[in-house]
């Protein structure tokens, strides 16, 4: 993995995603930013790169179908993972065995 690694979060539950930001944004040489409605996410994932996009809480199937076309559409090196709740090591180890994988 790279020593940076840049994290696009998107949920639309603003506590959860808050607790997502701060373990994100807790490791160190990753950066979190989160997104709390699908018209931000997409937004934010048009104007940066992003090494891993991360569906959270309230993201529905349509959505999920939406940012996978945002980023095929514009060959994007992001990774797509669900998110499906749990501590912050399942996070992590989601996160870590995905980014591990594309290399």
């Amino acid at each position: 993995m790279d020593n940076h690694i840049k994290l696009l979060a998107v949920g639309y539950d603003p506590a959860i995603m808050q607790v997502v930001a701060r373990l994100l944004n807790s490791h160190t040489g990753w950066t979190g930013v989160i997104a709390l409605t699908r018209e931000d996410g997409l937004e934010k994932l048009h104007n940066e790169n992003y090494d891993a996009l991360l569906l959270c809480v309230g993201v529905s199937a349509g959505d999920e179908k939406e940012f996978r076309r945002a980023v095929d559409t514009h060959h994007l090196p992001t990774i797509i993972i669900r998110h499906y709740g749990g501590g912050s090591g399942l996070l992590e180890n989601e996160l870590r065995a995905a980014l591990d994988h594309q290399q």
